[in-house]
């Protein structure tokens, strides 16, 4: 696949998220107005459409062709990375403005998946997919826990004791991504193939696949909806300024170029610490938003942030792409 085509798949990717988020301001402020149908809308992407594609994700990877050890150091160093950057940032970003903390954190940590996968696809085809795959393992997991953590220490509610697990080990997207590994494992141990594909069992596994990826697959566009539903007034005000730029210099800079320096600090080098700097060059996920809505962050930078990262992306990762590609391969 040559190099056009695949600066034309990540471009329409990115430009087919920003008409997305732009078409659900629109629906929200001039169609659509009434407040108890966004947060419907919002309550069904976050308890079933995101943690059905999760779980359709996880389950349906292959790791067999990857050797996953140098690519899971990697993802996991620059992950934590990312969080403690966050946190160095909190005071100059946000001072002590808590809920706006989180939604800084969340845009150097979470990743918008979708876009990652298709990157990934476009620059190495069904391989590159394998490794995506492999990416999202390693990071939807560490994304979903320590946002998590961070807006029930940050946030409105400020969550202690219990009710800080019960948030950690209730949210339906960590729950998601562990019964998306667990039915992973539980497909590659030994004896499970022959039983799996019985008529019976083969039967049921594949109304559930069906059904859940057409839930999943409804995630991404509702999700960018609802991030434009929550864009208030002017996009970016005065106050968000801060914040804003500080998300966007944490994310596309610091995040993306540790990853890259780790990946030749270790002498890791081939499609996956491609896909490495990939990932960690994505804009923050569009579950952000959502996330921030049930959990007390501030949602409204949250969304302003997530538009801002989807917008300057288009130019940002083609470039670290670039760079990755010729560094790497």
């Amino acid at each position: 696949m040559g190099r056009g085509v695949i600066d034309i798949d990540v471009v329409i990717a990115l430009i087919g998220a920003v008409i997305l988020i732009g078409l659900g301001s629109i629906f929200r402020h001039s169609f659509i107005t009434s407040p108890e149908f966004w947060s419907g809308l919002e309550k069904l992407v976050y308890f079933v459409l995101l943690p059905a594609l999760l779980v359709t994700g996880l389950a349906g990877a292959d790791f067999a062709s990857i050797e996953p050890g140098p690519m899971v150091l990697v993802l996991t160093a620059s992950a934590t990375f990312s969080a403690l950057l966050a946190y160095a940032a909190r005071r100059p970003a946000t001072g002590r403005d808590g809920p706006a903390f989180t939604s800084v954190f969340q845009g150097t940590v979470r990743f918008n998946t979708y876009i990652g996968v298709t990157t990934a696809a476009a620059l190495f085809g069904s391989n590159g997919i394998a490794i995506a795959a492999l990416a999202n393992a390693v990071l939807i997991p560490f994304g979903n826990l320590a946002s998590t953590i961070a807006l029930a220490h940050y946030g409105h509610h400020r969550l202690r004791g219990s009710a800080l697990i019960l948030a950690v080990f209730g949210n339906p997207l960590i729950l998601a991504c562990a019964v998306g590994l667990a039915a992973n494992l539980i497909g590659s141990a030994p004896g499970m193939g022959d039983f799996l594909s019985a008529p019976v069992p083969a039967v049921v596994v594949q109304l559930i696949a069906a059904v859940l990826g057409l839930l999943g697959g409804a995630a991404l566009p509702i999700g960018l909806f609802c991030v434009g539903a929550g864009l208030r007034g002017r996009a970016f005000p005065r106050e968000s300024l801060r914040p804003v730029a500080a998300a966007l210099l944490l994310r596309f800079v610091p995040v993306p170029a540790a990853t890259l320096g780790l990946c030749v600090l270790l002498g890791f080098s081939g499609p996956a610490a491609v896909v490495c700097v990939v990932f960690q060059s994505l804009p923050t996920a569009t579950s952000s938003y959502v996330f921030a809505r049930r959990l007390g962050g501030d949602a409204a930078l949250m969304a302003q942030i997530t538009a801002a990262q989807t917008v300057l992306s288009g130019v940002v990762l083609p470039a670290w792409i670039l760079i990755a590609l010729t560094v790497l391969l």
